[in-house]
C-alpha cells in the first residue's frame, strides 16, 4: 500500500511535520510506501491533490482538523472518484474524526489508518467548498466570528464571543432564510440554523444519535424562537441529544437543498 501523507509546511505548525514522519516511520516499518507532501496554504493543496489525484491510492491528511479536512474534500468534490483518506486529527474540535470514531492520539489513529477497515461517510458541498460535519447560519454563527482583534486582546477569546454575540442578538433582526427542496419549500425567521451530515457537533458527540456518516441525508435543525434566556435550557438539549425535542426547533431531512437568505 502507498500512502501520501499531507501536511502543513507553515513555520508555524512543526508539530504537522513532526507527526508526519513520525506516521512515515511507523508505516514504513510495516512495510508499506510513503510519501510525505508538505504544503504551505489551502491553495496549494487543493492544486496538488487534484492534479495527482491518479497516484493516490491512500490520502492521509495530518494534523486534519475540520479545516484541514475541508481543504481537502474540497479538491475531491469535482473528481470522478476518491482515493480512502485517513485521518491524523490536530484540530482543536474534530467533529467529523470524532462522528467517524477516530482516536484523536496520533499513534491510535496511525494504527486505524494501517490496520482500519475503509468505510463510507457523505460529503456536504456546495458547487466549489466541501462542508465538513456541519454549516451553521443566522445570528448565533455570526457570534462564532468573534469580536475585534483588540478586544480578544483585552478581553479574552471566550468574552469576546460573548459581548460580540450578545451586542448582535440585541442589536439585528432574525434572518429571513428560504429552504427547497424538490417541489418543497420551507421559510424560517431564525438566529439559528444548523445543517449537518454528522452527530458530532461542536467537540459533543451526540448532538443528534438519529445522524448515520452515511445515511445519504442533509439534516436541517432550525430554531424557530430564541430567547437569551433559555440558552442554558438550550444547551442542555444540545449536549444531551434531545435536540429533536426541543419545542422550540424544527427538524428537516433532505436528500439536497437549496438555501438561501
Amino acid at each position: 500500500m502507498k500512502y501520501t501523507v499531507l501536511y502543513n509546511q507553515s513555520a508555524g505548525d512543526s508539530d504537522s511535520e513532526k507527526r508526519a514522519k513520525q506516521f512515515k516511520n511507523t508505516a514504513e516499518n510495516a512495510q508499506q510506501t510513503v510519501e510525505l507532501i508538505g504544503t504551505t496554504s489551502r491553495e496549494q493543496a487543493i492544486d496538488y491533490v487534484q492534479k495527482n489525484i491518479k497516484n493516490i491510492e491512500t490520502l492521509v491528511v495530518v494534523g486534519g482538523g475540520d479545516g484541514s479536512l475541508n481543504t481537502v474534500f474540497s479538491a475531491l468534490i469535482s473528481l470522478d472518484n476518491s482515493p480512502v483518506i485517513g485521518i491524523l486529527p490536530g484540530g482543536t474540535v474534530n467533529n467529523f474524526a470524532r462522528a467517524m470514531n477516530i482516536p484523536l492520539d496520533s499513534k491510535a489513529a496511525t494504527e486505524v489508518i494501517l490496520h482500519g477497515r475503509v468505510v463510507n461517510a457523505d460529503l456536504l458541498h456546495t458547487n466549489q467548498r466541501a462542508i465538513v460535519s456541519s454549516l451553521t447560519l443566522g445570528t448565533i454563527a455570526e457570534m462564532a466570528k468573534g469580536g475585534s482583534t483588540r478586544r480578544k486582546a483585552t478581553m479574552g477569546r471566550a468574552l469576546a464571543y460573548l459581548f460580540s454575540g450578545a451586542k448582535k442578538i440585541l442589536t439585528t433582526k432574525p434572518a429571513s432564510i428560504v429552504v427547497k427542496s424538490n417541489h418543497q419549500r420551507y421559510q424560517f425567521s431564525t438566529r439559528f440554523l444548523l445543517v449537518t451530515t454528522t452527530s458530532s457537533i461542536g467537540g459533543f458527540t451526540k448532538f443528534d444519535p438519529e445522524v448515520d456518516i452515511d445515511d445519504h441525508q442533509i439534516h436541517i435543525t432550525v430554531l424557530k424562537r430564541f430567547s437569551p434566556w433559555r440558552l442554558v435550557g438550550y444547551f442542555s438539549y444540545f449536549i444531551t441529544g434531545q435536540i429533536r425535542k426541543l419545542n422550540d426547533a424544527s427538524y428537516l431531512k433532505l436528500e439536497q437543498a437549496n438555501i438561501s437568505s
